[in-house]
């Protein structure tokens, strides 16, 4: 079963501070994501897409999830951030096609320098509960 942590009991339990921001697009599969997420793509049946294709703020939305994001720990123990920006990030698209904006981020594969990616999301896609080690709120 999942778990989920507000920002605050993420950040004091240390599960933000192995968060490579430097270091991107070090890998092919990095690179690949990076390609999936910023440039859309007419073979993917289903594809979010951030607003700007720079690295700059592809780095930018990585380091502003680890700033301001909840974590949910996933079943097989992988680490991923939401952060729900508040204003647009990205587009989904269905084959090519614009189907609606995207204003939150998730961040991947979070503790792996090897695999550590993002990709705009809906907010609505997301719900909120209680983090399991405050009772604060948690992004989920």
């Amino acid at each position: 079963m999942p778990r989920y942590l507000s920002h605050p009991c993420a950040s004091a339990q240390s599960y933000l501070r192995s968060i490579q921001t430097g270091s991107l697009l070090q890998t092919q599969y990095q690179l690949n994501n990076f390609m999936k997420h910023t440039v859309p793509d007419p073979r993917y049946n289903w594809q979010s897409v951030f607003a700007s294709p720079s690295t700059q703020s592809f780095a930018n939305y990585v380091v502003s999830s680890a700033l301001s994001g909840s974590v949910e720990i996933d079943d097989k123990g992988r680490t991923n951030i939401i952060w729900v920006a508040g204003n647009l990030t990205g587009f989904q698209y269905s084959n090519g096609q614009l189907l609606y904006p995207q204003d939150s981020v998730k961040v991947v594969l979070s503790t792996s320098t090897s695999s550590i990616h993002a990709f705009p999301e809906s907010s609505t896609q997301f719900s909120t509960g209680r983090c399991e080690a405050c009772g604060g709120w948690a992004v989920y």
